[in-house]
């Protein structure tokens, strides 16, 4: 009898070890198996790591809101958890000024006349004395008459918010697209495409937090441009020079995608906004975060900005990884 229960010890063990070892196999196969076996549920599901699905976002909602309750000015936050979808939106439906936040559009629109042939990167473009603007970036030193190239405008445009590069590539592009005077047809273009609505007026000239993050995550999913181009977009918003705003308190191993959009014109009060928006790639945990505040107030709006940002990062890499 005692022989007969060594002999089935033994054959439990090897079923075990037999059993765990394709256990093994299917985890490393996981990714084949979710392409093949079932093409159409969506590939987050199939985590091989289950504390990258973080699902309950209540008490970060809770800390969020308290806080930002707390400011006298009007903040709007929209967070969305990359790997499921899930996310927060505080005032996200709340309309503020665009500023410099409409470049990224611009961007993919000058991207998608390159895709289709009708831009070239190599092509020149030159400087006239209105497209000149000494407010952000430094393109306009060159002055009148100097030349650069469609690709060189794009990285101005992304990397420096430079004005002026942005100016000269917006008028190249929609006259492509043979906009009426005064018309930014390449930004409609893309609002259209991504159905991120206009004023009554037809103007792109106010966007909310929740409108701006699908520009992000078209960008992050593919969706407007090629894989290539989307790339390529997200990768130049990772050397931008502004360090005021959703980057700042983030380690410098964490790369951030972003773009921010600033307009603090005294004589414009009412257009006064202070916003950053962009991809967080925290390894297996990305997700975007968009701040806008309608204050004109830099030095108080970059720490809400940077505040929100530690907040939700913080949150993000420590959640479920106690066991």
């Amino acid at each position: 009898m005692k022989k007969i229960l060594v002999i089935l010890l033994a054959f439990s063990l090897l079923a075990n070890a037999f059993l765990w070892s394709r256990f093994k196999g299917n985890r490393q196969e996981s990714s084949e198996v979710k392409k093949v076996d079932y093409p159409f549920l969506a590939r987050r599901i199939f985590a091989e790591n289950p504390n990258d699905i973080i699902v309950n976002f209540v008490p970060l909602r809770r800390e969020l809101s308290e806080y930002i309750a707390s400011q006298p000015e009007k903040i709007g936050v929209s967070f969305e958890y990359l790997p499921t979808g899930l996310g927060i939106g505080i005032n996200d439906r709340e309309s503020f000024f665009r500023a410099s936040l409409v470049k990224v559009p611009g961007v993919m629109s000058a991207y998608k006349l390159i895709e289709e042939g009708k831009l070239s990167k190599d092509e020149q473009l030159t400087l006239e004395e209105y497209h000149l603007d000494s407010t952000y970036g430094t393109l306009w030193q060159r002055g009148t008459g100097a030349t650069l190239s469609v690709e060189e405008a794009i990285t101005f445009t992304l990397v420096e918010s430079d004005n002026t590069a942005y100016e000269v590539l917006n008028e190249r592009i929609n006259g492509i697209l043979l906009a009426d005077i005064g018309k930014e047809q390449n930004i409609d273009d893309v609002y259209d495409y991504l159905d991120i609505p206009r004023d009554n007026e037809g103007l792109t000239q106010e966007i909310t937090p929740r409108n701006y993050s699908s520009i992000l995550r078209s960008l992050f999913f593919s969706a407007y441009l090629t894989y290539e181009d989307s790339n390529e977009v997200l990768e130049i918003l990772t050397q931008t020079t502004y360090d005021k705003g959703i980057s700042r308190p983030l380690p410098d191993d964490v790369k951030v995608a972003h773009k921010f959009g600033i307009h603090n014109i005294e004589s414009e009060e009412k257009f006064a906004v202070h916003s950053d928006c962009g991809i967080v790639y925290l390894p297996l945990r990305p997700y975007i975060l968009c701040v806008m505040v309608a204050s004109g107030n830099q030095e108080s709006t970059s720490q809400y900005m940077q505040d929100i940002s530690q907040k939700i990062f913080n949150f993000v890499k420590a959640a479920n990884t106690a066991k």
